[in-house]
């Protein structure tokens, strides 16, 4: 099975449309997303709408939910909160419905060897940012999804590999390569980073692509047209500062 993983859109339908394009010239067999479709950018409607009728799998991400109403807007910070709210009001009833009924993850896919999350296995919110929040998301794969091979992760847009291999108790994370060769004896987590709001430095969009049958992940970038998104978010009166940072990748 060939299937490329999408997270953090964020409403950015020129990184959208620069990801699928480079999928479909991949031998693709399915795309699975780990959410937050909307947020900080400018083109929800058209994002929920191509996500939806392009990916095999959708779960929720903490932007979907504070645009449902489902989050306090509390826990965001100012430019993020504006942006939930400006979603909240523009997109059309039909999207805001299609937002409402995303599934909460985890979620199992591909026979239960694949898991996606937003955040964590054991927290759709919580972050995987250090050595307890790994080892916590390894406890919660034995004890609730032990056949889990691969776990995919969004929510940090930091593109990460951490594997932990059988008879070790250490996970790892990985070097930073495009194309990783996998351990079968291997569990991994899997960030692919974001397609809408890259914060790695590098102002590409990131995705991933798992071939499981020869059992190699590559992260691939991707070129689009930051400047475009960058006029639609001033353009709609968003915080300017979510315009900026996407030149940076920050």
């Amino acid at each position: 099975m060939i299937c490329a993983v999408i997270s953090d859109i964020h409403s950015n339908k020129e990184a959208l449309d620069a990801v699928l394009s480079l999928i479909d010239g991949l031998g693709v067999e399915t795309i699975l997303c780990l959410g937050d479709l909307v947020g900080y950018n400018a083109d929800p409607d058209i994002c929920v709408e191509t996500v939806m009728s392009r990916s095999a799998e959708v779960i929720r991400g903490n932007h979907d939910k504070a645009v449902a109403g489902f989050l306090n807007l509390d826990w965001f910070n100012a430019s993020a909160r504006a942006a939930a709210l400006w979603t909240r009001s523009k997109v059309r009833p039909q999207t805001l419905e299609t937002i409402r009924r995303l599934r909460e993850g985890p979620r199992e896919a591909e026979d239960g060897t694949i898991l996606l999350c937003h955040g964590t296995p054991y927290d759709e919110d919580a972050y995987l940012m250090d050595a307890r929040s790994v080892d916590e998301s390894y406890r919660c794969l034995e004890s609730k999804h032990p056949k889990v091979k691969f776990c995919f992760l969004g929510h940090t847009h930091m593109p990460t590999v951490v594997v932990r291999k059988k008879g070790s108790a250490k996970p790892q994370v990985m070097p930073w390569r495009e194309t990783i060769d996998l351990d079968p004896a291997g569990v991994y987590l899997i960030n692919p980073g974001s397609v809408g709001q890259p914060r790695d430095g590098i102002a590409l969009a990131s995705f991933g692509i798992l071939d499981s049958g020869r059992m190699i992940y590559r992260n691939i970038r991707a070129r689009y047209a930051v400047q475009e998104t960058q006029r639609k978010i001033l353009h709609a009166g968003l915080p300017s500062g979510l315009a900026h940072r996407l030149a940076e990748g920050r």
